[in-house]
């Protein structure tokens, strides 16, 4: 790579670098919303990644190297970890949301202290688990769109999509180039634009929509008042809840339940979002199973019903998703729940 493009890759990569450490910081200086830890976290592994890209001028840092290069190995785990936290809306941030991370760093410390072919293979192998992540991701985030209620956010999924692909691919091909063939300086210099524009593109969409982006860490946030206008849609939507109990449909959708109570979704969309506080239709539904299945778990005539009828009766439709929704909302499994709600102990609320 001539001298001038070094210069540039550098200074274009150290930019990015920074902007990255800003968006860290000024995400934790809001509340303490999972997001937002999540994020900090990732934003510092993209700075990370882009100083271990810089070759001699990050062999220059001196100590600062083992953090750096640790945050950067652990990155597509962070992102993993910061998608799913954004798009979510989760009570408390799981430790357990940081396993994939770990694994990666996992790999590479492997890969550091193995022969040189072994090496290359356990590169490869912390490539292509990153790439699975960012599959992940990508179907995670195309299938919460419809539940989507933050309208900004549900813009937001489509170009995330798009740039994560791409910024995937670029980076696997400079890492896969570099492992099995020679140095792929043009890539890596794309690479380094590309993380440019990423940090800056981030940097503007937060700067925009920070509060709606970045929930309160809860299922629900401050309602605000319901439009007049909205109070005969508000009342038809509290028979069909109360009254009709559809929540007890298993695969209830937000456009089914607004076929159901003959509104438009987007009406629909703007009175559970804005006028109820929630951020997503899948934890307003749950909301009401989770209250459903709590009854029923701590009702002694019903101490023979399993815990997957209880799931079932509640319109999950299956017991991997009830558990973890239940745990979600209590901190705690079914069975543990009503183990302690039969004895009369005292059971910890959700936050």
């Amino acid at each position: 790579m001539p001298a001038q493009t070094q210069v540039l890759e550098l200074l274009i990569r150290g930019a990015a670098a920074g902007v990255f450490v800003l968006l860290g910081l000024t995400l934790i200086q809001g509340s303490r919303a999972p997001s937002r830890l999540a994020g900090a976290l990732f934003c510092l592994a993209a700075a990370a990644h882009t100083l271990t890209q810089t070759g001699a001028a990050f062999q220059s840092l001196g100590p600062a190297m083992a953090p750096i290069w640790v945050l950067s190995v652990m990155g597509a785990g962070l992102f993993w970890a910061f998608a799913l936290e954004l798009f979510g809306d989760h009570a408390r941030l799981s430790p357990w949301r940081f396993l994939p991370a770990t694994v990666l760093l996992a790999i590479g410390v492997a890969a550091t202290a193995a022969p040189p072919a072994a090496a290359r293979v356990l590169w490869l192998l912390q490539n292509l688990a990153g790439a699975a992540l960012l599959l992940h991701v990508l179907f995670v985030t195309w299938a919460g769109w419809r539940a989507d209620l933050v309208e900004t956010r549900r813009r937001l999924r489509g170009p995330l999509l798009g740039v994560a692909a791409l910024y995937a691919l670029i980076v696997v091909s400079v890492q896969s180039a570099e492992l099995f063939s020679h140095p792929a300086s043009q890539l890596s210099l794309l690479a380094a634009v590309s993380l440019l524009a990423m940090s800056m593109a981030g940097g503007i969409v937060f700067l925009r929509a920070d509060a709606l982006l970045f929930g309160p860490g809860a299922i629900r946030q401050p309602a605000r008042q319901v439009d007049p206008q909205d109070q005969h849609l508000l009342g038809r939507l509290s028979e069909a809840l109360d009254a009709q109990e559809v929540w007890r449909l298993e695969g209830l959708t937000i456009g089914g339940l607004a076929d159901r109570i003959v509104a438009p979704e987007h009406h629909l969309r703007r009175l559970i979002n804005e006028g109820l506080g929630y951020r997503n239709f899948v934890a307003f539904i749950n909301e009401r199973r989770i209250a459903a299945a709590k009854a029923m778990l701590a009702d002694p005539a019903q101490a023979r019903t399993t815990v997957a009828s209880v799931a079932f009766e509640v319109g999950f439709g299956s017991l991997g998703p009830f558990n973890r929704a239940f745990r979600e909302a209590t901190g705690q499994t079914p069975t543990t729940w009503r183990k302690a709600a039969q004895v009369g102990w005292s059971i910890p609320q959700a936050d």
